[in-house]
């Protein structure tokens, strides 16, 4: 006992230890843990034409970051497209009016008036808050492009490391499932019941993300097209990717281009956006991820909501996945106890003949 106590005593040391010195990867590791479980039936396809598992998994990793990366590539296409059209019709109109300033001020105060409709300017202070915004748009933007430059930094480096060990989890995924398995002090049938639960709740949020991001985005684009907007497959992808942003969401596409149109004389284009927006796009979410998620993980959609919404809050965007994960497990283990405790136990025969 004394022994086993001491040993129990140093592997808590250690891995207290351990979490000190790995902590920094924990994100990435747990987006390629969620990435290799969700698109693991990617590499078994490319196990089937490809021999070797060092080839299989390093082309199986390639075909996943050609997933990520050609959506955004398309994205940035269509953002630079757009935005030399915006250059273009700028300077078309800023020369007619004569010169940058000119036109600015003038799509200025043509605001101010279409507010002045609605609301007591002069009480409010507008004319002097939008006089003042250059100066306040400038250090705002100057503090968001240091914080870009330092995220895209951290970015690239999480995303190197995340696909580094999203290869080894492609190689040796099965073999480390194994060396698991053989350890929980569980029979085999227990361990691979907990282990497939755990399975079925990352690779239902992972495909009621991507259904939730198409749906909105599709949704976003549809409206902003029927409404005649302007870059409507631009803004529809940029929703698409803002639906993985927590609680705003599709918010930071439809709301801004709805109070736009409203401003610049379309009243009813931008009313009938938002509410699309509010209505349809913003409650799309509330349905398509139960559906999703409930196919696989069986629980109760108010718990279900509860464990997204709490996962959220605690441990940020790989919450969404951790907090049904935990749920999950518990239900298991609570059905494992069941099974265990109806067992009848195994006494010795005394019946007398």
């Amino acid at each position: 006992m004394a022994s086993v106590l001491f040993l129990l005593a140093l592997l808590v040391g250690a891995l207290g230890v351990a979490f000190w010195l790995f902590r920094s990867f924990l994100q990435p590791l747990a987006f390629a843990t969620v990435i290799a479980i969700g698109f693991y039936p990617v590499y078994l396809g490319v196990t089937r034409i490809v021999r070797g598992p060092n080839k299989s998994a390093l082309l199986a990793t390639f075909i996943v970051l050609l997933i990520f990366v050609l959506p955004a590539l398309l994205i940035a296409s269509a953002a630079g497209g757009e935005l030399i059209k915006a250059a273009r019709y700028f300077g078309d109109r800023s020369t007619q009016e004569g010169g940058p300033v000119a036109y600015l001020g003038e799509k200025e105060q043509s605001a101010l008036r279409w507010l002045a409709k609605y609301v007591d300017v002069e009480e409010l202070h507008l004319e002097e808050t939008v006089a003042n915004l250059p100066s306040q748009v400038s250090k705002v933007l100057l503090a968001a492009g240091t914080r870009l430059v330092g995220g895209l930094a951290g970015f690239a480096g999480n995303a190197i490391l995340t696909f580094l060990i999203l290869f080894f989890l492609f190689r040796d995924g099965k073999a480390t499932i194994e060396s698991v398995t053989s350890i929980l002090p569980l029979s085999r049938e227990q361990a691979l019941h907990l282990l497939t639960g755990i399975r079925d709740s990352i690779v239902a949020n992972l495909y009621g993300i991507l259904a939730v991001g198409l749906a909105q985005g599709l949704l976003t684009g549809a409206a902003l097209a029927t409404l005649r907007v302007p870059s409507a497959l631009l803004l529809g992808l940029t929703a698409a990717v803002c639906s993985l942003i927590p609680i705003v969401g599709t918010m930071l596409v439809w709301l801004p281009t709805g109070i736009y149109l409203m401003a610049t004389g379309h009243l009813w284009k931008g009313i009938i956006l938002i509410l699309w927006g509010a209505l349809v796009v913003g409650t799309i979410d509330n349905i398509i991820r139960p559906l999703v998620i409930g196919s696989k993980v069986e629980l109760h959609p108010l718990l279900l909501l509860f464990s997204l919404l709490g996962g959220l809050q605690v441990f940020g965007f790989i919450g969404i996945f951790i907090g049904p994960v935990v749920i999950s497990v518990i239900a298991a283990l609570i059905i494992m106890l069941r099974e265990e405790l109806s067992m009848p136990p195994n006494l010795p025969d005394t019946t007398i003949l």
